[in-house]
């Protein structure tokens, strides 16, 4: 359905489908020169649409990876999760933090 590569740490669909439209208070990314947090975007919301796993801030993609492919996490104090995966847009590969709004 998502396509037929399926990395071995994936999280299983029915997991990943309970993040749908979980709203986010901010994403945040370590500076691997620095191990400083950057802000990457806030008050925005987790998305899956399209085969994709998307965080979404202010109506612009912070990072969208194929459903198949991402791995997630949730942080040990349930605050958040951590996201790796290889973001679409930039080609790059990713590991960010995304924190939970406290309303849900």
């Amino acid at each position: 359905m998502f396509g037929s590569k399926k990395s071995k740490n994936a999280m299983p669909l029915k997991k990943l489908l309970a993040y749908d439209k979980r709203p986010l208070k901010y994403v945040t990314e370590r500076d691997p020169e620095t191990y400083k947090e950057i802000r990457l975007g806030e008050n925005g919301a987790i998305n899956i649409m399209d085969g994709d796993f998307v965080l979404v801030c202010l109506g612009r993609d912070v990072m969208r990876c194929p459903l198949n492919e991402v791995t997630v996490g949730e942080l040990m104090n349930l605050s958040g999760i951590t996201v790796k995966g290889k973001d679409k847009t930039s080609g790059r590969e990713m590991s960010v933090t995304a924190y939970f709004a406290d309303k849900f």
